[in-house]
C-alpha cells in the first residue's frame, strides 16, 4: 500500500528537493565568494583586479 504511493509522491518531492537545493548552492557560493572578497581583499590591498 504504501509502496505503491511512493513513486507519485517521489517524483514532486525530488523535483522540490532539486530547486531548493539549487538555491541554497547559490546562497552557500554567494556567501563563500563574498566572504572570499572580503578576507583576502583586505589582506591584498585594493582586491581589485
Amino acid at each position: 500500500m504504501v509502496q505503491a504511493m511512493l513513486p507519485k509522491a517521489l517524483k514532486p518531492m525530488r523535483f522540490y528537493f532539486s530547486t531548493v537545493y539549487q538555491e541554497i548552492w547559490v546562497g552557500v557560493a554567494l556567501t563563500a565568494y563574498a566572504y572570499y572578497k572580503i578576507s583576502y581583499g583586505e589582506s591584498s590591498g585594493s582586491g581589485h583586479h
